[in-house]
């Protein structure tokens, strides 16, 4: 008999609390920048230059307590819940439509309004497919017909998430979701052969989805060659690259960018890593890529040291969600990547994306505290029982 069927034959430890001080690094760097990249703008519009610093501040102060929170939840119930969480994620992602309960943003349907607060589902929705894909696939199905079944059906809910996200439309957070979704694939053991008939298979609709569609043709058409247009579908990758170039190895100074006034789009969310580039240089940016790498390492060996196949996916899809948007967000503004719509982890300033982040990382951080009992500790102690 199996004795985790009777007993949890998890030991216990502490959190890792590298991991913590990593995020309380990125959400420092996150206050100080959203706040030099959003204080001309906010006194302007606002009559405040602290508009934004405040907001982002009371949202901190909430995403640490929620991490907090659910780095006290054991991991296991997640396996309990998850389709019950995905009904409401669709629930919630449809809702966005409906008027009255939708609130529409520069043209983009992705938030719900609660009076003077926003919630944008996407963001919720990212953590909870990863979830139901953990659990799905560190199941122990055997048999082709199985391995179809299995991979068919997770894929079927996840493509249908990416459409209503699309729709909104929200394609950063929709390629988010799809890539790390392929990725858990991969490291949940899935023949490689299924793997690519299933990219081989999206090509069409990805041709449908980005090149029929005007206004992503003219982004792709602007990442290919940016200063062919340089005034108007470039425009905005230009003065990123302009960012780069006057920040040069030791940037301008905190504040002292000139970027942000009125020729960056979005300087303290979708591009303030072009600000981290004008105001702290060279050096700024290799923080940032160096911070990330730290994150991805220290998510990496949560994920090895887990007890068990759904603890080690969650935290591969958890660490995988972080550093994959980090990496679009950074390709995007570096011009490496077409342009979309998509916030940089815990330094962007928006209260949604932050407060969903800090859960996510509540999360890895509870699974950190778990690790497997060797065989020779499988006795009927006291601390096997606990």
């Amino acid at each position: 008999m199996d004795l985790k069927s009777i007993i949890d034959t998890r030991r216990r430890e502490e959190p890792d609390l590298f991991l913590f001080i990593t995020v309380f690094l990125m959400v420092g760097m996150g206050l100080a920048m959203s706040y030099s990249a959003s204080a001309n703008y906010a006194l302007n519009t606002f009559n405040d230059p602290f508009y934004f610093l405040k907001r982002q501040f009371i949202w901190c102060v909430v995403g640490f307590a929620a991490l907090l929170l659910f780095q006290q939840i054991d991991y296991r119930i997640y396996i309990r819940h998850t389709r019950v969480m995905l009904i409401v994620c669709f629930v919630l992602l449809i809702a966005v439509f409906i008027p009255g309960i939708g609130k529409s943003v520069k043209g983009s349907m992705r938030w719900i309004g609660f009076g003077i607060i926003s919630l944008q589902p996407s963001e919720i929705a990212k953590i909870v497919v990863v979830m139901y894909l953990a659990k799905v696939f560190s199941s122990e199905d055997d048999g082709v017909a199985n391995h179809v079944i299995q991979l068919l059906i997770p894929m079927l809910v996840v493509g249908v998430m990416f459409m209503i996200i699309l729709m909104q439309p929200n394609f950063g957070t929709g390629i988010d979701i799809l890539a790390v979704s392929v990725m858990i694939l991969f490291v949940s053991g899935f023949p490689i052969v299924y793997i690519l008939t299933l990219f081989i298979l999206s090509i069409p609709m990805f041709y449908l989805l980005i090149y029929q569609v005007g206004y992503r043709r003219n982004r792709l058409l602007a990442y290919i060659d940016p200063w062919k247009d340089r005034f108007g579908i470039g425009y905005h990758i230009v003065q990123s690259f302009i960012a780069f170039k006057k920040g040069g190895l030791l940037g301008t100074g905190l504040g002292y960018g000139t970027q942000k006034l009125k020729r960056l789009p979005e300087p303290h969310t979708d591009f303030i890593f072009a600000v981290i580039a004008e105001e702290a240089g060279m050096l700024g940016t290799v923080f940032v890529l160096i911070i990330f790498g730290v994150f991805f390492w220290r998510g990496m060996i949560v994920s090895l040291n887990a007890p068990d196949e759904f603890g080690r996916l969650l935290s591969v899809g958890i660490t995988l969600l972080i550093v994959v948007q980090a990496f679009i967000n950074i390709g995007v503004v570096s011009g490496s990547l077409p342009t979309t719509g998509i916030p940089l982890p815990f330094i962007s300033y928006g209260g949604s994306s932050l407060v969903a982040n800090m859960i996510a990382v509540g999360i890895l951080m509870n699974i950190s505290k778990y690790r497997e009992v060797v065989p020779e500790e499988l006795k009927l102690t006291e601390g096997v029982w606990k």
